[in-house]
Formats: structure tokens, sequence, C-alpha cells
């Protein structure tokens, strides 16, 4: 009996015992600390330490936002109105500015030096690469100048609407202007516009041709100029812009020749007409003109800086101004 009890006592203490060294080990590794240094483990304790406690389940975090808040997104900024290629009023008054500079040299009574520098001056203001351009304009701008084929595109307008009168345009613009009234009378009237202002050109090459030749005796003609100043002169007068008002329909000329243009001008003067300068620019534009136009005057000051005297001068201006230019105009209105 004396063995049974001192066996449960004996127990009882051990069991105490490994209580008292158990639970602060336990309670460490409750607390995720390390045990402090001295500390003695148990085996079977130090097993448990060693395993890995599993971190606690975190939340599932949202996925990252692809899309922009509406507050974030703003009014998007309209898409631009699509605009004429060119101003036709402006182009082809430029054109038509150079065609009175042609007139008025070939009135000249007497040359002088100061007149055949104000002639190099004032080509210079005038030319310029968009002068191709200028002389389609004109064209245009005469056709649709004419009273009665305006008026009368008009009344189709009224009885039609203008997006059929647009689309009837577009489709079979032949057939649909041959209905209009004066139509035929206009296209001539832009033919023989363009036809009395390349003679006019053609005029002034010839003429100043020939006063290249007629006045090489005269003294102010031999008297020579430093070219680098001539062709700095004619550059600084190329690129200083020409005082010119635009064009209107009453400044046009009403001079009409027995063959029409191509109907593409036509064409375009009716979408003038209608206000649709967009598609008008687009039908007579040429990138070829405007390339001519650049060699011309690329010629020009090639000639005046190989020239040392006036009479060279006037030789430059008919050849390269006047005629060259006249030239490209012709392959622009084909």
């Amino acid at each position: 009996m004396e063995l049974e009890v001192t066996s449960v006592k004996r127990i009882i203490g051990i069991s105490a015992l490994a209580v008292s060294v158990c639970l602060p080990v336990w309670a460490v590794q409750a607390s995720g600390l390390e045990p402090p240094e001295g500390t003695a483990v148990p085996m079977q304790a130090a097993v448990d330490t060693a395993v890995a406690v599993p971190a606690p389940a975190r939340a599932a975090e949202a996925p990252p936002q692809t899309t922009l808040p509406p507050e974030a997104i703003g009014t998007l900024p309209p898409t631009p109105a699509e605009v004429p290629a060119f101003d036709m009023s402006a182009t082809a008054a430029r054109f038509n500015a150079l065609v009175g500079e042609a007139d008025r040299l070939t009135t000249l009574r007497t040359l002088t030096p100061e007149a055949v520098q104000g002639a190099l001056m004032s080509t210079a203001r005038l030319s310029s690469s968009g002068i191709s351009e200028g002389a389609a304009s004109y064209a245009v701008l005469s056709a649709s100048a004419h009273a009665p084929f305006a008026s009368s595109l008009q009344t189709a307008v009224n009885l039609l609407g203008r997006d059929t009168v647009l689309e009837r345009l577009k489709s079979d613009p032949e057939t649909f202007l041959g209905l209009i009234a004066a139509s035929n009378e206009a296209a001539t009237i832009a033919s023989g516009v363009m036809a009395d202002s390349l003679a006019k050109m053609d005029k002034a090459t010839q003429v100043l041709g020939d006063a290249a030749y007629s006045v090489q005796k005269e003294a102010w003609a031999q008297r020579e100029m430093d070219p680098q100043l001539v062709l700095a002169a004619h550059r600084t007068a190329s690129n200083t812009a020409a005082d010119i008002s635009p064009l209107s329909a009453s400044d046009m000329r009403n001079t009409r020749a027995e063959v029409p243009l191509d109907k593409r001008f036509l064409v375009a003067a009716a979408y003038h007409i209608l206000g649709d300068d967009v598609t008008s620019t687009k039908m007579i534009a040429r990138p070829n003109g405007k390339m001519c136009m650049n060699r011309v005057q690329l010629n020009v000051r090639q000639c005046l800086a190989a020239s040392r005297y006036p009479y060279e001068h006037l030789f430059c201006l008919g050849r390269h101004s006047f005629q060259e230019s006249s030239s490209c105009v012709r392959d622009t209105i084909k």
C-alpha cells in the first residue's frame, strides 16, 4: 500500500515538474518570441519550436484597377474640321497681280536701271510656289462668278436640297452640270480668262527678251553690278509679303474662249458656289505645279547669280520669271 502511494506521489511530482518546465515554452511559442538565452527547452518542445508556424491567412487583395473612374475622364477634344488646301481668293489674287505686272512691263516706254531693278523686285514678291494654284483658283473663281450659272445652281439646291446636289456632283458631275443653265458659258469664261492671262505673260516674255538685246549698247545697260548684292535683294523681296487684296466676284474678267477648260474646273466652281472649298481645292491642286514653280525660282536666282549687267537681268525676267512660269501654269490647267 505504501508502495502504491509512493508511486502516485512520484507520478504527480513528475507531472508537476513537466508542466512547470513546458508552460513557459508554450507561452513563448504562442507569443511568437524566441526564448531567452539560457532557458532550458525540453527535447519535445525544441522539436515543436523548429516546426514553422503557419502565418495567419491574409485577406485577398483587390485586383488593380484597369479603368479610370468617370470623374478622371475628361471630355475628348472634337475632331478638327477639314480646311481647304489653300485660300483660293488669296492665291488667285497673287496670280492676277503677277499677270498685271507682266502687262505693265510690256507698256513701258523707256527702260532704266531703276525700272529693271523694280521689275525684278516686284516679280520676286509676287512669284511663289503657289502661282500655279493661283492660276487654277483664278479659273474656278471666274466660272463661279458667272451670275446665270451661279443662279441656276442655286435654283437646283432650292428644288432638290443641298445634300442631293452634292451627291449628284459626286456621282455624275458631267451629266448633272449639263442640266444646269449657263454651265457651258461659265466654262468658256474660265477658259477665256486663262487664255488672256497667259497671253499677257507670253507677251512680257517676248518684250523683255527683245529688250535684253536692244539695250546692250546703252551705257546704263553696260554698268556692272555686284551679282551677290542683286541676288540678296531679290531673296529679301521674295520673302516679303506682297500687299494684295483678295479677289471678289466683281474683280473677275468676262473674257470668253471657244474651247472650255477641263471639266474639273467647272465642277470645282460648282463646289465653290455651294460653299465646299475643301472639295474644290482638292480637285484643282497639283503637286507638280508647286515643284515646277520652285524650279522657276531656283532658275531665276541662278540666272541673277551669273549676271553682271542690267540687260542680263532683263533676260532673266523674260526667260524665267514669265516664260517658265507661263509653262508651269499651262501644265496645271490641262
